[in-house]
């Protein structure tokens, strides 16, 4: 006996819904744990003594700093190199010498450079009287307007040999000045590459490091998300490690606008001022030490220590111990603002009176 299409469509239909009606207790058991897990988690835990810490609210200063770890540079650095070689006949300083601006501090042996300068004066003698004996031969030509190509040329020619004398003399000059070096700045010498005397030496090869004591700053570097917060002329204290009892105010004075090369995060250059007189040369070059940064600042605000606030996705919230019982708790939702180091301000939520428990692990 054949069956019909509408039957075996009805046979379907019956299979699913006594399956569904098999299965619905399970379903309805399933539902009913995940509410009871879901009340079990939405209630407040309790107080245990052992484990929880009970901290009162307190109200004080509070500000919002940014530290960052430097050290100490010079503005004023000046590396001195001569120009050409030859030999080096004098030295005038040492390292650790304290030197003047324009103090000469070492020279090249000059004998070669003095007769050099002569040769080329004695050039350029020849070379003036035979434009002079020139002009005068071509002169009474040049009165009647008599000039012809090849005589111009020999007048040009003559010109341009005194001209070219006139140029040797005096690179023959600057030569025997640039056999000395000066010092640009005051300052002190950190570097005498080549000491010794009476050796031949290359430009690379004899270098004079002079520093300025007293153009000292305090250089250091800051994260791309925290260099908006700061500011050319914004406050700041400093502390070198070598003197960690001894903060000196400061302020910024330069940020750079390029980051730094070579680092493996994105950061930036933070120069800060160190006025301090250095001529003692207390502080010196490659100290350590921290700036610190005021950001923002509230007075006479309510405060918790950082380990009382707890956050989920949608909130931000403490635990209150409730008056009058041991250990029932009350999940208080607050609202905050600046963060120091250890604490956060509560703008809302809280009163100085509650009593707030940090959870322990």
């Amino acid at each position: 006996m054949k069956t019909s299409k509408s039957e075996v469509r009805l046979w379907r239909i019956k299979n699913i819904l006594t399956r569904l009606f098999l299965s619905l207790p399970i379903l309805l058991l399933f539902i009913h744990i995940g509410i009871k897990a879901k009340d079990s988690n939405s209630a407040n835990p309790e107080f245990n003594p052992k484990k929880d810490t009970l901290v009162t609210v307190t109200q004080k200063d509070i500000k919002q700093e940014i530290t960052l770890t430097g050290q100490i540079e010079t503005e004023n650095q000046a590396i001195l190199r001569f120009q050409t070689s030859g030999e080096l006949s004098w030295v005038g300083v040492k390292v650790g010498d304290k030197v003047k601006k324009y103090q000469a501090i070492a020279s090249l042996n000059k004998n070669e450079l003095q007769k050099k300068f002569q040769k080329e004066m004695n050039d350029y003698l020849t070379n003036r009287w035979n434009f002079e004996d020139t002009q005068d031969s071509y002169k009474e030509t040049r009165n009647r307007f008599l000039v012809t190509d090849e005589i111009q040329r020999i007048l040009d020619r003559t010109q341009f040999s005194l001209n070219n004398a006139v140029l040797d003399a005096e690179i023959a000059n600057l030569a025997i000045k640039y056999a000395t070096l000066y010092s640009p700045i005051d300052g002190i010498v950190t570097n005498v590459e080549q000491p010794i005397t009476g050796i031949n030496i290359t430009p690379a090869t004899a270098e004079f490091i002079i520093i300025d004591p007293q153009s000292i700053y305090f250089d250091s570097e800051i994260d791309e998300d925290e260099v908006n917060q700061i500011k050319v002329g914004q406050k700041a204290t400093i502390t070198i490690d070598s003197f960690s009892e001894e903060s000196i105010n400061s302020q910024i004075t330069y940020i750079s606008f390029t980051p730094k090369a070579g680092e493996s995060s994105t950061t930036y250059q933070v120069k800060f001022e160190l006025n301090n007189d250095n001529q003692f040369l207390k502080y010196r070059i490659g100290m350590n030490g921290d700036a610190i940064i005021s950001i923002r600042e509230s007075k006479n605000t309510l405060t918790l220590p950082i380990e009382a606030i707890n956050q989920n996705e949608e909130e931000t919230y403490v635990y209150i111990k409730k008056e009058g019982s041991n250990k029932e708790l009350e999940k208080r939702i607050i609202k905050t603002g600046i963060e120091s180091d250890n604490d956060i301000e509560i703008l809302d939520g809280i009163s100085k009176s509650d009593s707030v428990v940090i959870k322990g692990k």
